[in-house]
């Protein structure tokens, strides 16, 4: 429902506590007249971040959203696509009829409307999580032809990994066959690099906070080209 500060749009994104990233993020790619408002979750173990995000669902309702993010790279954990389907379900009966984007289907929207055939990927947790993360793209066939993971020890630490390593990690999984570049795990606060990563890479960069909002914002009807932010953020209509 339209608000004092989001006559365009109220926006309601969950996001864990340990996050101080996502936040910043969410609001320099914001548009004018949309108004974010922010849950938060606590994540206790990697393995449990969906049911603590579904536990938290109900609460956004108490601010009127016209839509309502679940901020997460859920295909990180040990995930598949009927996992993806049961969650979807239980997600929209939290939500209770309000309109929601879930942050692995906003990738796979922004994959397929950039294009993406063959991209590599970049993610902060462990080769375990990178490796769900590749058999959950795979499955809905794209191909994955390189991933590197950047090994942070526990999720709150990931807020804290330098710029400098994120473009080394970018670097690992390019090459002349790579279309795109991926980045997934919402946590490392990548989304005032992506210009400028893809004039250094030349390709399209997909960052999922970045992917999820654009999702968002498209879904909502609000199709503001956002600049400074890539490719993505220019694109009016989705390609599912």
């Amino acid at each position: 429902m339209p608000a004092r500060f989001g006559p365009r749009g109220v926006v309601a994104v969950l996001i864990p506590v340990q996050n101080s990233n996502m936040q910043p993020e969410y609001e320099m790619m914001r548009p004018e007249g949309v108004s974010n408002q922010m849950y938060r979750f606590n994540i206790t173990s990697p393995d449990t971040v969906g049911e603590a995000v579904l536990d938290v669902v109900p609460q956004t309702l108490k601010c009127w959203p016209d839509m309502i993010v679940g901020g997460n790279s859920l295909e990180m954990r040990d995930w598949s696509l009927e996992k993806q389907e049961w969650y979807t379900g239980e997600f929209a009966a939290r939500a209770d009829g309000k309109p929601f984007v879930l942050a692995t289907d906003a990738v796979i929207a922004a994959l397929r409307t950039m294009g993406a055939k063959r991209f590599g990927m970049m993610s902060p947790l462990s080769v375990e999580n990178s490796k769900s993360a590749v058999d959950y793209y795979t499955a809905l066939g794209f191909d994955v032809a390189a991933a590197t993971a950047l090994l942070v020890d526990k999720p709150e630490n990931a807020v804290n990994v330098p710029m400098e390593r994120v473009i080394e990690a970018f670097e690992e999984v390019d090459g002349p066959d790579i279309d795109t570049l991926l980045h997934v795990g919402g946590s490392l606060g990548i989304v005032p690099l992506i210009a400028e990563l893809e004039d250094r890479f030349k390709k399209p960069v997909i960052s999922v906070n970045l992917a999820t909002y654009w999702y968002a914002l498209r879904r909502m009807g609000i199709t503001d080209a956002v600049p400074g932010f890539g490719e993505l953020m220019l694109k009016a209509e989705i390609v599912e």
